[in-house]
């Protein structure tokens, strides 16, 4: 993927240092937090998206130039700086220019108007997917009419119909000291509508870097803003979700949710993120273990279960891949501490042999490589995929 920068002149104070020092800064976590397993981080401490930790698009399967989705951004002192400038490239809809990356992505993924169809075919592929744990994010956030910042959870949809929406924060560039957090339903009749949107006298969430952490249970969804809840919903999401962080500069906007454009805001816009993190809560019975003395105790094979005669590849409109649909994309991992993880599976291919063979009663295993783990935790161990036909 090739990444868009930008150089600035050295005038420009917005850019010349990212982390600024600020009174009013709401301090970092420390890294380890208790009762927990850290399952993944990133400080942002290089020069560019870690390519083993993110997908460096957004929605790529929508507009019709497909580099449009490509973030613009800067990483210096340990910040990514996501980045709208006056003459940025990526105009991704009618005015709204966005930048932003993704944990993973697939062909039609968070298929937003139906109006519209898949322009492109993506290859299927996550950095990271997850059911149950708690997030936490410190960031920045950017003033003016037409902005606003997100960091949002989605289905993977390997079933279609597994397409909630968990939006921990909106932030809008016309309130900026209000955090909308939403929980939307999509094709997923099983969750109901939730939103909540307190707004903070004593914060400044463009000026200052807050933390922002979600909390994911069986039971529901809890958001909080530096330790203070601002929102909880009862929802039974059953399927893993993916993270997507964008930012977004409606040029067009007026009288909308984001208010009215406004022109005197000066460029670069940006939101700024120190970390990213997620953790496992380590079950009650079981303690914490040091990461060397990590095992997995066990890999559950994926299932699907097909009527014979009525297997499909999945079509998501004339893209074809070879996989059928409502394919598991991940396996849950069992470790010794207790807790358990989803980790995105590359499945080998149905070949034409293979698909006839899931046309007829019985049983189909198909292997895959397991992703997003050291071999030293695996020790060569591979993904199962069972599937029934009947």
């Amino acid at each position: 993927m090739k990444h868009l920068f930008y150089t600035f002149i050295s005038g420009l104070l917005l850019i010349g240092n990212i982390q600024s020092s600020n009174a009013q800064d709401y301090p970092p976590n420390p890294l380890e937090k208790e009762g927990y397993r850290l399952i993944f981080h990133d400080e942002f401490d290089g020069k560019e998206i870690n390519t083993d930790k993110w997908i460096p698009e957004y929605l790529p399967s929508w507009p019709k130039d497909r580099s449009v989705c490509a973030p613009t951004y800067e990483m210096k002192n340990g910040i990514i700086r996501l980045i709208i400038d006056k003459n940025s490239k990526n105009e991704f809809d009618k005015g709204m220019h966005i930048s932003g990356f993704m944990s993973a992505s697939r062909t039609g993924l968070h298929h937003y108007d139906p109006k519209k169809k898949a322009l492109h075919q993506i290859k299927t592929e996550a950095t990271q997917i997850n059911q149950y744990g708690y997030y936490e994010m410190r960031a920045k956030m950017q003033d003016g009419g037409g902005v606003h910042c997100a960091w949002w959870l989605i289905g993977f949809e390997d079933d279609p119909n597994q397409s909630c929406e968990i939006d921990i924060f909106e932030i809008l560039g016309t309130d900026i000291n209000r955090i909308w957090s939403t929980v939307h339903s999509w094709k997923d009749s099983t969750i109901q509508y939730h939103t909540e949107h307190p707004w903070f006298a004593n914060k400044k969430l463009a000026e200052e870097f807050h933390i922002y952490g979600f909390d994911w249970t069986p039971e529901g969804v809890t958001v909080y803003v530096d330790g203070i809840q601002v929102m909880k919903h009862k929802a039974a999401i059953t399927y893993p979700l993916i993270q997507i962080i964008s930012f977004y500069d409606n040029r067009k906007a007026k009288d909308g949710w984001t208010g009215t454009y406004d022109p005197t805001i000066p460029y670069p816009k940006s939101f700024d993120i120190d970390y990213i993190r997620m953790y496992k809560k380590i079950p009650e019975g079981y303690k914490s273990i040091p990461e060397n003395d990590l095992r997995i105790t066990s890999i559950e094979p994926a299932c699907l279960q097909v009527a014979e005669g009525k297997a499909t590849l999945r079509n998501i409109d004339g893209h074809i891949t070879r996989e059928l649909l409502y394919t598991p994309s991940f396996v849950n991992v069992h470790y010794n501490d207790g807790t358990t993880t989803q980790q995105f599976v590359e499945w080998e291919p149905l070949n034409e042999e293979a698909f006839e063979k899931v046309q007829k009663e019985g049983t189909v295993i198909v292997d895959g490589q397991i992703k997003g783990l050291p071999e030293s935790l695996l020790k060569g161990q591979k993904a199962t995929l069972i599937i029934t036909i009947k």
